[in-house]
């Protein structure tokens, strides 16, 4: 392989072109102009630049309404904080191990020793929909893996809205004493939590919370040098069976997976599963607990500071109508006293007229037999 001073002599004093990586020095800046000044302004700074588009139209979308500024968010506490320095930027040094004690796994996990023996090798295909029998075999492929829990399972989702999955881990807790697991997508977890208030479920029950361990989670977090943040979302989807299985796949527990959406699911057992056992403690250690009641705060700051919104609108709405009154009111003002002022000159002027006519040959009416002066009126100028 030729080194750098062999390509300069052959390449008439350039340098090679360097192999492209994961950063990109151009890219942050145009994420930068994108997070400041909207879609406008990363297509401005792309064409300024002579850059090529790297962003498709929906991420450009998502990334300009998902960027949180310093004052909308706060970073709780014991992480760095972007916020607390205006040069804070992507290029910021933090250090890969953090300072605080990742979280127990209080409700047990199954004990492996690295390279135990995890089954024989195995995997199982499903897609959705199916064919033959089964035309929803990605639903119920999970539906029985879940029922076949006998220890513990371990859920990543993106997003968990279906009520026939939920109700069978459920059911596992209750009734078998599984021990699980949830790392839901932050993005989505206001959905799951919904559902769970449609299905009368109460998570802070004791004997819900006793066995189901639920936290949100995101994907990586993008700091801008003026403090905002873009944080991704979790797209990992597979739930671990007592430590010797895995599923695996597109498929999301949702209704619109199971009855509409093209998936597929994977499930795997054997050496396989120990990446997943690991995959999975990181994620956990990575993710934050769920307080609901500050959720239900939240959810009412949200309510209130969408009734100001309408409110100030509805303000805003009367003031413009008020306004918009009062300028016909004056138009139509202006225009009577227009019409006023014509219909008094065209007076003044056949009064001025009848006025010299009365003057030479004044009026005679006949009354009583004799002729007498008939009344007028004579407008003074």
């Amino acid at each position: 392989m030729a080194n750098p001073s062999q390509c300069l002599e052959e390449g008439a004093g350039r340098w090679p072109p360097r192999p492209p990586g994961p950063y990109s020095e151009a890219q942050r800046l145009a994420l930068e102009e994108l997070v400041a000044g909207g879609p406008e302004a990363l297509r401005a700074f792309l064409r300024r630049e002579q850059l090529p588009p790297f962003l498709s139209e929906p991420e450009v979308q998502a990334i300009a309404r998902g960027a949180l500024p310093p004052a909308a968010a706060p970073e709780p506490a014991g992480e760095p904080s972007a916020g607390a320095s205006l040069d804070a930027s992507s290029l910021t040094y933090f250090p890969e191990r953090s300072d605080l004690e990742p979280p127990a796994l209080e409700l047990g996990w199954p004990g492996f020793a690295s390279g135990a023996f995890r089954g024989l090798t195995r995997v199982e295909a499903h897609f959705q929909p199916g064919c033959g029998d089964s035309i929803y075999g990605c639903k119920e492929a999970v539906r029985r893996q879940i029922r076949s829990a006998r220890q513990m399972i371990a859920l990543v989702m993106d997003s968990f809205t279906d009520t026939d999955i939920f109700k069978d881990l459920l059911e596992a807790c209750s009734q078998r004493q599984v021990k699980a697991y949830i790392l839901l997508d932050q993005s989505s977890f206001p959905h799951f939590l919904k559902m769970c208030k449609d299905l009368g479920v109460d998570l802070e029950q004791e004997k819900v919370s006793l066995l189901m361990r639920i936290r949100n989670i995101t994907g990586k977090t993008y700091y801008t040098r003026s403090g905002a943040k873009i944080v991704g979302k979790v797209r990992e989807k597979f739930m671990l069976i007592d430590g010797i299985r895995v599923t695996t796949g597109s498929y999301s527990f949702t209704w619109m997976d199971g009855k509409l959406n093209s998936s597929n699911i994977l499930i795997l057992s054997g050496p396989a599963v120990a990446h997943f056992d690991l995959e999975f403690r990181i994620l956990y250690a990575r993710s934050k607990p769920i307080n609901l009641k500050e959720l239900s705060s939240c959810e009412r700051n949200r309510v209130l500071d969408q009734l100001v919104r309408i409110t100030v609108a509805s303000r805003d709405s009367t003031r413009e109508n008020f306004l918009g009154m009062e300028f016909l009111y004056l138009r139509a003002f202006v225009g009577n006293l227009k019409r006023k002022r014509s219909w008094l000159h065209a007076s003044r002027e056949a009064v001025y007229m009848s006025n010299n006519a009365m003057h030479a040959s004044p009026p005679l009416t006949k009354r009583n037999g004799s002729l007498v002066m008939r009344p007028h009126w004579i407008v003074e100028r």
